[in-house]
């Protein structure tokens, strides 16, 4: 690929444009550090698009994201306003607290790896025909369909004479379901192979960290403080403890879509049949064997090792706010493992370290949907991306007890 010479100057504007937190700083300074041969692999592979520029109006490619996003939430609006029906209820597919999921590096770094490894493209600068390619792409991987129900019902009316009758009343109601995929799902539908597949992993992970989120990368030394204040006096939060409480439950606990629980030692409801309520599952409406959910294992581990709920949090992005992402080479027991930054995808997913296997792989112990229980896999084994350490395993002004 031929480089234009303006592209240089093109990717330290777009850096200043997107530079909108302490990250984005960061990433200034590794570009003025970098040198031009590094600059130009970098600017030659998939990683370019979240650096690129739309020629016409030379604007950052991610800001044609933005917009289709919020075009996307004004349509999910407008579907909400529909005056033909009674009740409305919004359903977001795989997302833990029906929130709106914002799969913009999904759809960045899906269509970056399409481009530059499949169809030997470049996405340093972007032309009409491209900005028409991408959107496309966009409204592939964000999907709204809804489905209109009736329910007839029989209630007790009064005539003009003041006589009372038996009338039939119809309810419509509509239900909104908000589809936003994955990048893998995209690779998956396009036949990436292996290769392909490990280039559009380390992009998102790369990609992740730049684009602005409102999901919290490192905390500050007062945000620890804060988490560690809500701690009970003279109580530690200790690794082999964790370790232990994550291991005892391992193969006895149901996964349970929003299963939650804040009990000390084992839940009386675990095992009991019960109707799975919380939305956006396949398994919503459905009877289960009552369990835990990702986030609420990690809840009640954290419990039962001494540590109140309102310092670990209740949700995958409770659990991510609560910790600070650290290098893989600094994990130990007892820190947590995520698959994505929070409402980023559908069904993120979280678990926490246990040890290591015989060739070094870190551990994870989580509530495996796919397995219906507790199990132990590697990082690898899962795809977890993203490592963070709870604040209230930091120690602030010394080195860390381990």
């Amino acid at each position: 690929m031929a480089i234009n010479p303006l592209t240089i100057a093109k990717i330290a504007t777009t850096i200043g444009q997107t530079a909108t937190d302490e990250n984005g700083r960061w990433l200034i300074l590794i570009a003025v550090i970098t040198p031009l041969v590094l600059v130009l692999m970098i600017l030659s592979s998939p990683f370019a698009i979240f650096f690129g520029t739309f020629s016409s109006d030379n604007i950052p490619i991610q800001n044609i994201i933005v917009d289709l996003q919020l075009v996307f939430r004004e349509q999910i609006k407008e579907e909400q306003k529909d005056p033909l029906v009674d009740t409305i209820e919004l359903i977001v597919l795989g997302s833990e607290d029906n929130t709106i999921i914002d799969n913009s590096v999904d759809v960045l770094s899906f269509f970056s790896v399409l481009n530059t490894i499949v169809n030997g493209d470049e996405v340093i600068e972007f032309d009409e025909e491209d900005k028409k390619y991408l959107t496309s792409i966009f409204w592939e991987m964000n999907i709204i369909t809804s489905k209109i129900t009736e329910t007839k019902s029989m209630v007790i009316a009064t005539d003009e004479n003041g006589e009372e009758y038996e009338k039939e009343v119809i309810t419509v109601h509509k239900t909104i379901y908000v589809n936003s995929l994955l990048a893998k799902e995209m690779a998956a539908n396009y036949g990436f192979d292996e290769s392909e597949l490990e280039v559009l992993k380390q992009v998102k992970v790369d990609a992740s960290l730049i684009m602005p989120s409102s999901a919290k990368t490192y905390l500050s030394t007062k945000e620890i403080q804060e988490i560690q204040s809500k701690l009970l006096n003279g109580v530690e939060i200790k690794r082999e403890v964790l370790v232990a409480k994550a291991l005892s439950i391992v193969g006895q606990v149901n996964y349970f879509w929003g299963g939650k629980s804040h009990f000390l030692g084992n839940d009386k409801r675990w095992g009991k049949n019960m109707e799975v309520t919380s939305s956006g599952s396949i398994t919503t409406g459905t009877i289960r064997p009552y369990g835990l959910d990702c986030s609420g294992y990690i809840s009640w581990v954290f419990i039962n090792a001494g540590a109140p709920l309102d310092a670990i949090g209740n949700g995958v992005s409770a659990q991510w706010n609560t910790s600070t992402l650290i290098p893989e080479n600094e994990a130990k027991e007892g820190d947590l493992v995520f698959l994505a930054v929070p409402n980023t995808i559908k069904i993120n997913h979280i678990g926490i370290i246990v040890g290591k296997d015989e060739e070094g792989n870190l551990l994870v112990a989580h509530a495996n949907s796919k397995y219906n229980g507790i199990t132990v896999n590697t990082v690898d084994e899962v795809g977890f991306l993203y490592i963070r350490r709870s604040a209230l395993l930091i120690k602030i002004g010394k080195k860390e007890i381990t």
